[in-house]
C-alpha cells in the first residue's frame, strides 16, 4: 500500500512567498522585458520584410525565427530573474554582453544613435545585475 506524504500532496513552501521585491530587481527586469519586446517587435518587422532585400528567403526566415528566440530568451530572463531564480545571473550578463558588442559594431560603422540604444539598456542592466539587492533577492535573502 503506497504511502504519501504531505510534501507530495501540497508540495514544497516557498520560502520567498509574500517578499517584496527590492528596486533594483525591479528596474533590472523592466529593462529586460522592454529589450524583449524591441527584439520581438524586431522579428515582426523581418518577418514582414521576407521577400524583400538583398538575403534570400530562407535566410530572412531564419533570422525572423532567431529574433523570436532570442526575444523569448530574454523575456524568459526577465521573468525568471522576477521569481528570483539564480539561473539568471549568468544569462543576463551573457545577453547584455551580446548587447555591449552589437553597440560597438553600430558605433564602429558610424550610428551613434542606434549603437546608444543597445550600449545604455546594457550597462544599466549589468550595473542592476551586480548590485547588492540583486545578489540577495537571487540568492533569495532579504537585504
Amino acid at each position: 500500500m503506497p504511502t504519501s506524504s504531505p510534501l507530495a500532496t501540497t508540495g514544497t513552501p516557498d520560502p520567498r512567498r509574500g517578499r517584496t521585491r527590492p528596486p533594483a530587481v525591479t528596474a533590472l527586469t523592466g529593462v529586460l522585458l522592454l529589450q524583449s519586446l524591441a527584439v520581438l517587435g524586431a522579428a515582426v518587422a523581418s518577418a514582414m520584410a521576407i521577400g524583400a532585400g538583398a538575403l534570400g528567403v530562407g535566410a530572412q526566415i531564419f533570422l525572423a525565427v532567431l529574433f523570436v528566440l532570442a526575444g523569448v530568451w530574454i523575456g524568459a530572463a526577465g521573468l525568471g530573474l522576477w521569481a528570483g531564480r539564480a539561473w539568471t545571473r549568468a544569462a543576463v550578463v551573457v545577453i547584455e554582453m551580446f548587447a555591449v558588442i552589437l553597440s560597438i559594431s553600430f558605433f564602429t560603422a558610424g550610428n551613434v544613435s542606434v549603437g546608444l540604444m543597445f550600449l545604455l539598456p546594457a550597462a544599466a542592466a549589468l550595473l542592476l545585475m551586480f548590485t547588492r539587492q540583486a545578489a540577495g533577492h537571487l540568492a533569495g535573502v532579504d537585504r
